[in-house]
């Protein structure tokens, strides 16, 4: 995450909340995995069914945070919408009618928490590590396509084709928000007369996107590794 997007959750409280999610110790980022490559290594020798298994789940763990930290920004959109209804004296009806947003934006982060632990609990299991802590280091997006043999199945070169195809879009549509991100934080700075926060829960959804995106093509550069014989990590490490 940049430092002008770490300072606009700054502005809008959105670390705050997150940091009901857990705590991270130092010593816990210490033995957790925080790349794929790590997570490949730390689990020695798993068969590589096992190890594609728990790649699968990180990515989508990691996808996972961004979806709580959207719901943890929604959920402090939709209570500011109500105070500043309360705070403009606006009917009851309107009041009301946002209360429910906010209790149903509430319910649903609930219902995202626990599809994030369900994903920890389910990689702990089948890596044999431990993931109770958020993860840090988002998986890198990689700069070309790795060279296949002609032995790789055709099933997985076309998968590839078609997870890279969306890599791209995901990663212009994620600079394209970053740039009206930051167009609209100096906006704000000079007038304040900009919905930031929703400009910031924008910035999220495409970074979900791209981190999907990144996850599923980094899985089958995976899959293509172990058909073709070759090591995991190293093939992963040089994405």
């Amino acid at each position: 995450m940049s430092n002008f997007k770490r300072t606009f959750r700054n502005l809008a409280c959105v670390f705050a909340l997150a940091a009901s999610i857990a705590t991270i110790s130092y010593e816990a980022r210490a033995e957790m995995p925080q790349t794929d490559v790590a997570l490949v290594q730390q689990m020695g020798d798993a068969s590589n069914d096992r190890k594609i298994q728990a790649l699968d789940l990180y990515y989508a763990l990691h996808v996972s945070e961004l979806i709580v930290q959207n719901m943890n920004e929604r959920r402090t959109g939709s209570m500011f919408a109500v105070q500043r209804a309360k705070r403009a004296n606006k009917a009851q009806k309107i009041i009301n009618e946002l209360q429910k947003k906010a209790n149903k934006v509430v319910a649903e982060r609930s219902a995202k928490i626990r599809e994030n632990q369900d994903l920890r609990i389910k990689l702990g299991e089948i890596s044999g590590l431990d993931f109770s802590d958020p993860l840090v280091m988002a998986p890198d997006a990689p700069l070309e396509k790795p060279k296949v043999t002609a032995t790789v199945p055709a099933d997985l070169i076309a998968a590839r084709e078609t997870a890279w195809s969306a890599l791209g879009v995901a990663q212009n549509a994620w600079k394209e928000e970053r740039l009206i991100l930051l167009d609209a934080q100096q906006r704000y700075d000079e007038t304040r007369d900009v919905p930031i926060g929703d400009h910031l829960r924008a910035m999220t959804l495409a970074e979900t996107n791209y981190a999907r995106a990144i996850g599923a093509y980094r899985l089958i550069e995976a899959k293509i590794a172990v058909a073709s014989g070759k090591s995991l990590a190293n093939v992963l490490g040089a994405l």
